[in-house]
Formats: C-alpha cells, sequence, structure tokens
C-alpha cells in the first residue's frame, strides 16, 4: 500500500527512498507524494522481475547461443546460469538446472500462456509449484538478468509448502 501509514510511506520519509515498486501491478510511484512515474528507464527493472517469451523467441533458444550482459558487467549464457544455495540445497539447484535444460519443459514453462488459465479445484495448493517453476525457467533463461545468478527460493518455498513439509530447504 501506499497510504499514510504504510510501511512504504513511512520508508520514503524516514529514509529519502522515494521510489516504490508495485509487485502486483509492476508500476512505480514516488511518495510520499503518490504520484506514478513513467519512465522507459524503468522498463529493464519490471522486465527482470516478470520477463516474457514469444514463441520465436522460444524457437530459436537452441539454435543461438548468445551471452548477455549482466548489470554488474559479467557474460552469462541465458539458461547456463547459477542458482543461489539456500542452506545446503545444491541437490535441487542441480535438478532444477537440469530441468531448466530439457526443451520440451523449458519451452512449455517460458510461455505463462501454456498453463495460466489451466482449471483447477477450489483449494488446490499444488498448482504454486507450476507457477514457482515456471517463474525459476524465465529467470534463468532471461538474456537481460541484473546478475549471473538467480535465486530458486520461491520455488523451494512452494515445494516446502505443496510437499505440507515433507521436503524441507
Amino acid at each position: 500500500g501506499r497510504g499514510l501509514k504504510s510501511h512504504a510511506y513511512i520508508h520514503s520519509v524516514q529514509l529519502s527512498h522515494h521510489v516504490f515498486l508495485n509487485l502486483h501491478t509492476l508500476k512505480f510511484y514516488c511518495l510520499p507524494d503518490n504520484y506514478e512515474i513513467i519512465d522507459s528507464s524503468l522498463e529493464d527493472i519490471t522486465y527482470v522481475l516478470k520477463p516474457t517469451f514469444t514463441a520465436q523467441h522460444i524457437a530459436h533458444l537452441d539454435k543461438q547461443a548468445k551471452l548477455s550482459r549482466a548489470y554488474d558487467g559479467t557474460t552469462y549464457l541465458p539458461g547456463i546460469v547459477g542458482l543461489n544455495n539456500i542452506k545446503a540445497n545444491d541437490y535441487a539447484n542441480a535438478v532444477l538446472q537440469a530441468l531448466s535444460n530439457v526443451p520440451p519443459l523449458r519451452n512449455y514453462f517460458l510461455e505463462e500462456e501454456n498453463y495460466r488459465r489451466i482449471q483447477r479445484p477450489p483449494g488446490d495448493i499444488m498448482f504454486l509449484l507450476v507457477q514457482r517453476f515456471g517463474e525459476l525457467m524465465r529467470k534463468l533463461w532471461n538474456p537481460r538478468n541484473f546478475k549471473a545468478h538467480v535465486s530458486p527460493h520461491e520455488m523451494l518455498q512452494a515445494v516446502v509448502l505443496c510437499s505440507k513439509k515433507n521436503f524441507q530447504i
């Protein structure tokens, strides 16, 4: 929220951090003045949060190996990026990396439209695994990442939740 008693508003006044991003709408705001910022230079940030892939781009992923440059100047190959290690989860990272390089699986999850409208029963939390896996695939294959590594945290949290803590980080 951006209201007078919200964390974002108080933070903007106390620490002079005035630009905020609504993670649901992907809109930027200047607080405490509460106006939307529309500036094309901010598009890189929203793309990193929610990368999108066209069918044409997906079809060419295996045909061209083009290095990308991260914000810090390092280069990386989309799809071949590191996953942050969270409490010794390297075994899970290895599995996620392997799955992200199976072309039919990767291609399906890179295009969110493939599974966005799947009908599911009320209270079904298992779909969270599908959503989080798709998000992770898009981050791993993002040619415009800020860093040459991504975090699997949301995906691993979904595994913990959907397995009712049978699998934990």
